[in-house]
């Protein structure tokens, strides 16, 4: 097995990039854990004949011709011819091998290598041999078959012949979520400073709402300018690299603007530093998970938050009471609950205000989940319970999220782990109260003197809590404490003595430090 697991590592970086991306790819070829030549060689053939369709990477790259001209099991046959054979079923049936392997030969020159586009993994010998055939024009004008491109990709040029100076933001430039409204913040402190900057929009997964069309002037198909970042996850990163192939990073200069939560960077995630010249991370906790590994650069560069518009909604529109305190949690379900922990605010809430009738109330927001989610819907069973727990399950546009907030007291985060908190500050700016635990991102920009912040413990991640959570410790917030503080919010005995700096958060403060590196790079990379 240990073999057979080094064998795997020897295929081209791209070929294991994909498999790690499609947990349905590997149970499929390899059934979880079976690594063997032939589960390879099946993979490689669906690769070929149909991932090819969606993982532009692989027409591109050409170390995997190295392994598909390796002679096969049988004389006579490549691992091209192999691969190919492996992925047809009807070819199977049609030319058994090794019995009628020469006919077999004779199919895959004569239609393989047009239906499935094999002309660039021939060896330089197979196509002259194949150009010299009497049948070779003839099927092609009879299958009105283009002419045939090489496809080697070029070499990179020098960086000084690329676009014009300026910023291509990739990412969710329409999701609603976190990650999202990163990307579109990235756009906004861009445009505060003058950077020429425009938005390529990279779907996310189907179950995110993709409606925020605030920074949709700024999208283009093209990619204008010499500098690429990439405000999306590592991993997602990867996807990108895999769909759209090598053209988008080719004669830029490429910044990961990768978001991360734990207190260490993924073991699995570290090769991913070779799609780019430098990292940028928004908060110290990010860059004490990444930095210490890290082949390229990493700098903190913190995000910009504004507010925009608010909705005139009021109270009674979210069918909240108007005589009453009311503390507030917002989070996506696509984000783990056990990180998030919207648990321990009702948690926290109960044992603050165990008195039915204290006009107090708690509010949790989420998108409505696309599937079934077990410790959601327990949290919703609690709540019927008590009238004061209101639950709102729906997917609101940005300028009615923050007429909710507005419309509470205190934004109350008891999270284990953030890796910025944009939450916590979108409150900060909205003048609420804040209560928030002491550890990870939040750090950067909450103090003792503007948030009320929760003591804590480090925990182990539980199995399966947190994709490669594994071997990592995060806060287990103290709620004693957290009920406590909320009491004292309350009853009007907390009184923080430092204003929050708003400055910070500011687009034009963010975009210029944006500029300041940028304008380095311009001078010191791209010449």
């Amino acid at each position: 097995m240990e073999e057979n697991h080094i064998y795997l590592s020897q295929l081209p970086w791209s070929v294991q990039l994909i498999l790690r991306l499609r947990p349905d790819l590997n149970h499929l070829f390899f059934n979880g854990n079976k690594i063997d030549t032939k589960s390879v060689d099946h993979y490689i053939g669906w690769l070929l004949t149909s991932g090819i369709k969606e993982y532009t990477i692989i027409q591109q790259d050409q170390t995997l011709q190295h392994y598909l001209l390796k002679p096969a099991s049988y004389e006579g046959i490549s691992r091209l011819h192999y691969v190919i054979y492996l992925a047809r079923l009807d070819v199977q049936q049609a030319y058994p091998l090794p019995l009628r392997k020469n006919e077999f030969i004779a199919w895959f020159y004569r239609h393989a290598v047009l239906e499935h586009q094999l002309w660039h993994w021939l060896s330089e010998d197979e196509q002259t041999w194949l150009t010299q055939q009497s049948y070779w024009e003839d099927l092609r004008e009879r299958e009105q078959t283009a002419m045939i491109e090489d496809c080697t990709v070029e070499p990179v040029s020098h960086l000084n012949q690329a676009p014009a100076y300026g910023v291509n933001l990739m990412g969710y430039v329409f999701g609603q979520l976190g990650i999202g409204e990163d990307l579109r913040m990235a756009g906004r402190a861009c445009r505060a400073v003058g950077l020429p900057f425009a938005l390529f929009n990279f779907k996310p997964g189907d179950d995110i709402p993709q409606n925020d069309m605030s920074m949709a002037t700024y999208v283009t198909d093209s990619l204008p300018y010499n500098i690429n970042i990439f405000c999306m996850t590592a991993l997602e990163h990867g996807r990108f690299y895999v769909e759209k192939g090598k053209k988008p990073l080719a004669k830029r200069y490429n910044i990961g603007y990768w978001p991360w939560e734990l207190s260490q960077w993924p073991v699995e995630w570290q090769d991913l530093t070779q799609l780019v010249d430098e990292v940028w991370v928004s908060t110290r906790h990010t860059y004490d998970a990444l930095a210490p590994i890290s082949p390229v650069p990493v700098l903190i560069m913190p995000m910009a938050v504004t507010l925009g518009d608010i909705s005139t909604k009021t109270r009674q529109n979210f069918n909240l009471p108007n005589d009453t305190t009311l503390f507030c949690f917002s989070f996506d379900l696509n984000s783990s609950m056990y990180r998030k922990n919207p648990q321990a605010c009702v948690e926290a809430f109960l044992q603050a205000f165990p008195d039915t009738e204290q006009k107090v109330g708690l509010v949790i927001k989420a998108h409505t989940p696309k599937k079934r989610n077990e410790h959601w819907e327990k949290l919703k069973a609690v709540a019927d319970t008590d009238p004061r727990l209101y639950i709102i399950e729906e997917t609101l546009s940005r300028p009615d999220l923050l007429a909710l907030y507005q419309n509470c007291d205190c934004f109350l985060s008891l999270h284990r782990a953030e890796g910025f908190g944009r939450g916590i500050a979108e409150a900060l700016l909205l003048d609420l109260h804040v209560i928030a635990t002491a550890y990870s991102g939040n750090l950067d920009f909450c103090e003792a003197q503007t948030v009320d912040l929760v003591d804590y413990s480090l925990i182990p991640v539980g199995d399966d809590q947190y994709p490669y959570g594994n071997g990592q410790v995060w806060a287990e917030p103290d709620i004693h404490h957290a009920a406590q503080l909320m009491q004292q919010f309350v009853n009007g005995r907390q009184q923080l003595n430092k204003k929050v700096d708003k400055q910070q958060f500011a687009p034009a403060m963010i975009g210029q430090r944006y500029k300041q590196r940028l304008d380095w790079i311009k001078t010191h990379k791209l010449k």
